[in-house]
């Protein structure tokens, strides 16, 4: 119990000092376009997080691999192909959004509350496609609903699970008027498990008590959209019932990672945010 209360002060201090102090957009932080929706910026989340800022297309952060400490934690952004009707010239590229800036709290926030040996700088991009997938035992996904799934990419991430991988798939939407995104990523997982269904993840689940006691009701969505609704976790589970991939429907915790790092958004739900990584984190290094 005390290491726990410690633990919960230290995310208090280094959520102040990260909103206080954070990489801002002067210091190479970069976001990701507003996409029309109006009132984001600062205050209260329910719907108004959201960074700003940033258009491209993810090849000025390649060739991969970067030059970073391997000896502890380091986790894999997947680099994926996307749907032929996606627009590229329209936005940054899905599975590039709050990079660079989330990606640096994630382990940054994980080497500050537990004891895992990690650095701000323990992430790397790697090609879904790519046996280099394997060398990382936490794999980050932004945006499948944009996700397009090729035969070797079926083969390479089905293997990679199997062997005992784990998948946080992050960052999209759907409600009753436009449930598209949602469907695309029911399609693509269906391709690499045909037999195995996506299920609500219950608050009781060890997932949301791993290092952290989480309450995922309480988690507010992110942003607001006329295709958006509220926050759902959802998972898919090995037959022995371990959650192999993590699903954040309707959240974007990468995105309240990446405001937090640039001194924006609320601080309790970026505080959640991060408390959600670490969990996620300490639960896929010990199942």
């Amino acid at each position: 119990m005390k290491g726990k209360l410690a633990a919960f002060a230290i995310l208090g201090l280094s959520v102040f000092a990260f909103a206080q102090f954070g990489r801002g957009p002067q210091a190479g932080g970069r976001g990701r376009p507003g996409d029309g929706v109006t009132g984001a910026g600062g205050g209260q989340t329910g719907g108004r997080c959201l960074v700003p800022g940033y258009r491209g297309t993810g090849e000025e952060d390649l060739p991969t691999p970067r030059n970073i400490n391997r000896s502890g934690f380091v986790y894999a952004r997947i680099r994926y192909h996307t749907q032929s009707w996606w627009r590229a010239e329209t936005r940054e590229v899905p599975w590039h959004h709050d990079y660079p800036d989330g990606d640096t709290m994630f382990p940054d926030s994980l080497a500050r509350l537990t004891t895992t040996q990690t650095t701000p700088d323990s992430y790397q991009i790697v090609d879904i496609d790519s046996k280099e997938l394997f060398q990382y035992p936490f794999t980050y996904m932004s945006e499948p609903g944009y996700l397009n799934l090729l035969p070797a990419d079926v083969k390479n991430l089905r293997e990679y699970l199997d062997r005992g991988g784990f998948l946080l798939l992050d960052d999209f939407r759907g409600n009753e008027f436009d449930n598209s995104q949602f469907e695309n990523m029911l399609q693509q997982m269906k391709k690499v498990y045909p037999d195995r269904e996506i299920k609500r993840v219950d608050a009781s689940h060890p997932i949301f008590h791993a290092f952290f006691d989480i309450d995922p009701k309480e988690m507010l969505p992110p942003y607001l959209m006329y295709n958006s609704g509220d926050v759902e976790f959802l998972g898919i589970s090995d037959p022995k019932g371990r959650i192999q991939v993590m699903i954040d429907f309707n959240n974007d915790i990468s995105e309240y990672w990446q405001a937090l790092d640039v001194g924006q958004c609320s601080i309790r739900e970026s505080g959640m945010a991060v408390k959600l990584g670490v969990n996620y984190a300490v639960y896929a290094m010990t199942h």
